[in-house]
């Protein structure tokens, strides 16, 4: 049995649809990433799974049950992480943990031994007693985790794992959250990282105005793309590229700076010889750069370039 499944399911919010006949499943023991824009319905997607909203249309399954019809069995099954850490930041870490225990936990005999295995773990059991709010990000960030899994989830939701974490901070919650996958944990990881979503995700499904439009695995998704990427400098600047690389299959020609030019094409490996020579005609090249797709390149072939409020 999975551990979760989406079929057909509907949320809206007065005209606005946040959620449109989304279906997917997880795996269980799996990683799975949410990714999409901002306000392309992330957020809306986990508070369906964990049943913080009820949807209009659709089912969800989550480990067998039905958050909007059984949401005592889940909450009970789930763990959560959410986009604004909600810890009590008056409080010290110890406090923040008990008070989770005595609200999810069954057994608070074994829950001292657990607190402190979590803080050590989280690299927190140093700054066990001292106020929330005189922790960095990331050790908020790792106090959330830590809470989450006190009551000892099977399914995990996170959102926005990194938000406001440094890159150090970063590498060790994505070094945390993979220890626990390893431990059968599942994960729905929601995230606009892209070097998160490739680094931890099995599979990911990108959402844009609450419909699937893409989900596999971070390389076949890469891959599906079918593009090379070719980066130019030139100096001068060339001003109509377009007219220089008829013929070569260029597309998408972006200009990221005033002597750079951003093209994707096919195949680009049997032409860069030709685009080189046509360069080399009249501008002085200082250099080429031939790579593969990105999951950034990815993420805005299927969601566009403009930006998002």
């Amino acid at each position: 049995m999975d551990a979760i499944t989406v079929k057909s399911v509907t949320r809206r919010f007065g005209d606005l649809v946040a959620v449109d006949d989304l279906s997917f499943s997880v795996a269980r023991g799996e990683l799975f990433g949410l990714l999409g824009p901002n306000g392309a319905g992330k957020t809306t997607v986990i508070n369906l799974l964990t049943g913080m909203l009820s949807r209009h249309a659709g089912e969800i399954q989550v480990l067998g049950h039905d958050p909007q019809s059984e949401a005592r069995q889940v909450h009970r099954s789930i763990g959560y992480v959410p986009q604004e850490t909600n810890l009590y930041l008056d409080l010290n870490a110890l406090d923040n943990l008990w008070h989770h225990a005595a609200l999810y936990c069954d057994d608070l005999g074994i829950v001292r031994e657990k607190i402190e295995d979590l803080l050590q773990m989280m690299s927190l059991w140093e700054r066990r007693k001292d106020p929330v709010r005189t922790f960095s990000g990331g050790m908020r960030r790792r106090l959330a985790l830590a809470r989450a899994l006190l009551h000892d989830p099977d399914v995990i939701f996170f959102d926005e794992p990194t938000l406001g974490v440094d890159v150090q901070g970063k590498h060790v919650l994505w070094e945390h959250i993979q220890a626990q996958q390893a431990q059968d944990k599942t994960f729905i990881v929601s995230t606009n990282d892209m070097s998160e979503a490739e680094r931890l995700c099995d599979r990911l499904v990108i959402v844009d105005h609450g419909r699937a439009i893409a989900l596999d695995t971070p390389e076949n998704l890469k891959a599906a793309l079918g593009r090379d990427i070719v980066i130019l400098r030139t100096q001068p600047a060339i001003p109509e590229p377009e007219q220089i690389f008829t013929g070569l299959g260029v597309q998408d020609i972006l200009r990221p700076e005033p002597d750079l030019l951003r093209m994707e094409m096919n195949n680009a490996d049997s032409v860069v010889g030709d685009l080189i020579a046509r360069v080399g005609q009249d501008y002085h090249l200082e250099s080429v750069r031939v790579s593969r797709p990105t999951l950034d390149d990815v993420f805005l072939h299927y969601t566009g370039r403009a930006l998002r409020e």
